[in-house]
């Protein structure tokens, strides 16, 4: 044997006579083991980020959801406040009117007053004279001297502007308490001539939160017009008639409805949600503690750590026994096995029963090597040639494109000599199946210009030529050509121009073969007697041309679709002629000119295509 290869200890030989001695890369000293370890790992890692992925997903869309328990939440809850203060306006409204107050009865009003209480869930009312100063106080005994001062000076709006008014919270003079006042007008000859307000202690709203059934964990408020607090889910006593925090008052007077990340005034981080009153300057505001998220984020982490290391210290041990039992003894036997062969022995085939069939089949490999290489180079040769025809495509469909127009000039001219002949007329079945034959020509001709300017526009030899370009003019060009086609299929063809649409710096044949094609696709994908409109308009520093038919129309699925070359959407098999790469032409153009199409489209509604080109002024 002339050539051995021989492995001993980490190193590998070639001997051929006198052994040589050659160290093993620095690459290949890691162990099997070790790559068995980092392939467990790389098969576990995945799974372990989707789960991860799975727990911070479901994470979001828990906060989310909780986001959105909190607005419905606020919005019942002001809900329910507009109804609490409607409900006692109502009250107050009807006792404004009672006899004995508009006769001045004070005394008989004072008892129909107390008599009403209890039906009401109201502290007190109150009646306050012009001149501020109070006439009838429930909460002190008839006759009895009154409270110097009348009320909060918001109850003075009742005899400027003759409205109901709810006040923000403040200290009763009588009850020492926290309270707030709804006043409304009591008018007597067009006059108002009192104000009759009820006494409302906080606990009444404070009711309205309780009736939200919220998380424990859930802090819920209602702020006055000034941002005070008016009532709270938690610590109420302690915080009642304080400001809210300056985030939450600030936002709350901005916008109606909104969420913010906030610190309560108990220093809890929450996510605030906040719905502001549609009959008052009030708002009710949910606060969601983020701790109560984050716990179950972190709980979830856990878990999953735990689960992850328990599954791959079995991962591993098992990685470990198969190792030894299956690799490492196997690679032991064949290197010694190996030793004997670089020794110049002729080893015994390895026992089939204790060698794994892969490593029997090493010895042969060594054999099939130089052959595998030398069809590695012949597929590596076959790719190259591959590419090298991918290359020649293009140029194939250029040459070949210009190759084929000329023949196929010379059969359309043909066919035109034909039909034009009057010394020998063609009969009419000769004349019909000449049409068919020129109507066939012009539209291989046709794509056969749609695949040539796709071949230049990817092989960059489109080149664009833009000058000043008079819209009028083209747009009336457009519509002399396509009147007729438009006209033989039954539809009815409009132009709109709209405003001094003057010039626009285009390529005048490329923009003329744009509108052209998408008037034609009007016209072919269109239904009996429709429309099809053709409209420029001026759209600030820039033209807007616009191609619109009532046609089939495309829908979400179709238009995705809509710009890849040779795709009909489905359309492939009817009888409208096409190729399928008109579009894609379309927009390229517009590209290559600085522009973009745009589509708009609804099944059975038609398809409107817009794009805009820079407007010169003359």
């Amino acid at each position: 044997m002339s050539d051995l290869l021989t492995w001993s200890n980490g190193d590998i030989a070639k001997k051929s006579g006198p052994t040589v001695q050659t160290s093993v890369a620095p690459g290949a000293i890691w162990r099997i083991r070790t790559n068995l370890a980092l392939l467990i790992l790389a098969c576990l890692l995945p799974g372990i980020l989707l789960s991860a992925w799975f727990i911070v997903s479901d994470y979001r869309q828990h906060k989310a959801q909780a986001i959105e328990r909190a607005i419905s939440v606020a919005r019942a809850a002001a809900a329910g406040l507009d109804r609490e203060i409607v409900s006692v306006t109502a009250g107050l409204r009807v006792l404004a009117t009672t006899s004995s107050l508009q006769a001045d009865d004070l005394a008989d009003f004072y008892t129909q007053a107390q008599s009403a209480l209890p039906f009401q869930n109201i502290s007190s009312y109150v009646l306050i004279d012009e001149a501020g100063r109070q006439q009838v106080n429930t909460l002190v005994a008839w006759g009895a001297p009154l409270p110097l001062v009348g009320g909060p000076p918001q109850l003075k709006r009742i005899f400027e502007q003759g409205e109901p008014v709810l006040t923000d919270v403040f200290v009763g003079p009588v009850t020492g308490k926290p309270i707030l006042a709804l006043g409304v007008p009591v008018r007597r000859d067009g006059r108002v001539r009192y104000s009759l307000s009820a006494g409302i202690f906080p606990d009444r709203f404070a009711s309205v939160l309780t009736a939200q059934n919220l998380p424990k964990d859930w802090i819920s408020s209602v702020l006055d017009s000034q941002g005070n607090i008016v009532a709270r889910t938690h610590e109420m006593d302690r915080f009642v008639g304080h400001p809210a925090v300056p985030d939450l008052i600030r936002m709350s007077r901005q916008v109606p409805d909104g969420v913010l990340e906030t610190v309560t005034l108990e220093g809890i981080p929450v996510i605030t949600a906040f719905s502001r009153s549609r009959v008052s300057d009030w708002c009710v505001a949910v606060g969601i503690p983020q701790a109560q998220i984050t716990d179950e984020l972190k709980r979830s982490l856990i878990t999953l750590l735990v689960i992850s290391t328990l599954t791959f210290a079995l991962a591993l041990w098992m990685a470990w026994w198969l190792a030894m039992n299956r690799v490492i003894q196997p690679t032991q036997r064949l290197l010694q096995r190996m030793r004997a062969i670089a020794q110049g022995e002729t080893p015994d085939m390895a026992d089939g029963e204790r060698v794994p069939h892969e490593f029997a089949l090493l010895e042969q490999g060594f054999a099939d090597m130089g052959e595998r290489l030398r069809e590695r180079e012949r597929e590596r040769e076959a790719k190259l040639a591959a590419e090298a025809a991918n290359r020649a495509k293009t140029s194939f469909l250029s040459r070949m494109s210009h190759e084929l127009r000329t023949p196929l000039n010379a059969v359309l001219g043909f066919t035109q000599v034909l039909m034009l002949n009057q010394r020998e007329p063609l009969s009419p079945q000769q004349r019909e199946m000449v049409q068919h034959i020129d109507h066939a020509g012009r539209h291989l001709l046709d794509m056969i210009g749609d695949v040539l300017d796709v071949s230049r526009i990817e092989s960059g030899q489109m080149h664009i030529h833009a000058t000043e370009l008079d819209v009028a003019t083209l747009v009336q060009s457009c519509h002399e050509m396509m009147a007729p086609q438009a006209q033989a299929a039954g539809l009815h063809f409009n132009v709109s121009m709209q405003g001094e649409t003057g010039l626009v710096r285009a390529d005048p044949t490329r923009l003329k073969q744009v509108l052209l094609n998408l008037l034609s696709n009007a016209i072919k994908y269109n239904r009996p007697d429709g429309s099809i409109t053709l409209s420029a308009t001026r759209h600030g520093p820039n033209v807007r041309f616009a191609v619109s038919d009532t046609g089939l129309g495309m829908g979400p699925e179709q238009l995705q679709h809509l710009f890849e070359p040779f795709n009909r959407l489905g359309r492939g098999s009817s009888a409208i002629p096409g190729a399928g790469i008109g579009l894609v032409i379309c927009k390229q153009l517009l590209e290559l000119m600085g522009s973009t199409l745009h589509v708009h489209s609804a099944p059975q509604q038609g398809s409107e295509f817009v794009f805009e080109l820079p407007s010169i002024t003359p």
